[in-house]
């Protein structure tokens, strides 16, 4: 490429010339790149420019092959925002995002069913994942749970039932103290219970002041 010229009016245009501001510089167009091929053969140079219809791409020559011209656009530099790393200014660039510092509103997840106001029962807990676990398997409806409802009993309160396995009363109804007790105090002759004794045989022994209750079983 020799660059520009400007010729008076009845000036000779040289063949070397016409070639050089005019043949060289033009966009020539063919078929494909075979028939540019077989139209230029060796009468090729450095800076040429061509238009491929069967591609539909514009192509210079290098002085050694024919490249794409590529179309830059307007953009100047890719550059990593919020939760992205990567980027550049020139050729291919990539851009990585780090998962962990994205925030997805909940209005912007499509499979989402749950609204806004009901994921806001979850803001501040502060359970674990093993706590929460205690409730996998739950079976309860909304009225069973609501029976705690209102219920004021401690923790330490609650944890005298630890180990019920069926109703208190029932339990306490068939609990019998067999344990013989001893009134230390009490004298012979006197009026007062000395000894309090439970079996399911007749009396034996004893002495004044005893107490022996038979049962059957």
């Amino acid at each position: 490429m020799s660059g520009y010229k400007e010729w008076s009016i009845g000036e000779v245009v040289e063949a070397g010339d016409f070639q050089t501001y005019i043949q060289n510089q033009t966009v020539m167009k063919f078929a494909d790149a075979a028939g540019r091929t077989s139209e230029l053969g060796d009468s090729v140079s450095e800076g040429m420019l061509s238009y491929l219809v069967s591609t539909e791409t514009f192509q210079y020559y290098t002085g050694a092959v024919w490249e794409n011209i590529l179309n830059p656009g307007d953009i100047t530099a890719v550059t990593a925002g919020t939760a992205l790393t990567g980027g550049g200014t020139t050729g291919d660039v990539t851009l990585n995002v780090d998962l962990s510092a994205v925030t997805i509103p909940a209005s912007q997840i499509s499979d989402l069913t749950a609204t806004a106001a009901e994921l806001n029962v979850l803001d501040g807990v502060t359970a674990t994942t093993a706590e929460l676990n205690i409730l996998d398997g739950l079976s309860s409806t909304t009225t069973e749970l609501n029976l705690l409802d209102g219920v004021t009993a401690t923790t330490a309160e609650l944890n005298y039932t630890d180990g019920v396995t069926s109703a208190i009363q029932t339990q306490l109804d068939g609990k019998v103290d067999e344990v013989n007790g001893a009134v230390t105090t009490a004298a012979t002759g006197s009026n007062v219970v000395r000894n309090i004794t439970l079996s399911t045989s007749a009396p034996s022994g004893g002495a004044d002041g005893d107490v022996w209750l038979v049962y059957e079983v």
